[in-house]
């Protein structure tokens, strides 16, 4: 299966905008540089030794699906939802229905980049996510 940077990117967008991380915070988080960061969220020219760098520091994400697009974007929480690595706080910011609408558009601009790839989309458990957390709001 081909690695196709750009899907990487904005699979990875999708994950940092829905976690309501900003590139300053991306920086700190990594001990990145903004260049490269900014690389990877646009899909150009860079090294999956720095995209592996990177993702070591989101324990919650699933690497299968940044890279491949395949599976759920987190990995499992425990019974209370927590996060794996964390048990006193959850996946998401408790503040996150101001970014609800924004993600579903990002779940469709995903659906249908990963439409045109030929692959088969695997976005309708997000949906359903998504569905899920503004019905706890």
């Amino acid at each position: 299966m081909a690695i196709d940077l750009q899907q990487i990117g904005k699979r990875f967008r999708f994950y940092t905008h829905l976690k309501e991380i900003e590139m300053d915070e991306l920086v700190s988080l990594t001990g990145s540089d903004e260049q490269t960061l900014s690389n990877i969220i646009s899909g150009q020219n860079y090294l999956l030794d720095d995209l592996v760098g990177i993702v070591k520091h989101f324990t919650d994400l699933n690497s299968q699906w940044l890279i491949y697009g395949e599976g759920s974007m987190f990995k499992p929480m425990d019974e209370d939802g927590n996060c794996h690595d964390n048990p006193n706080k959850n996946c998401l910011k408790k503040d996150r229905s101001a970014y609800l609408k924004q993600m579903q558009n990002m779940l469709v601009e995903l659906d249908a980049a990963e439409v045109a790839k030929g692959h088969s989309p695997d976005v309708d458990a997000l949906k359903a996510k998504l569905e899920e957390y503004k019905a706890t709001l």
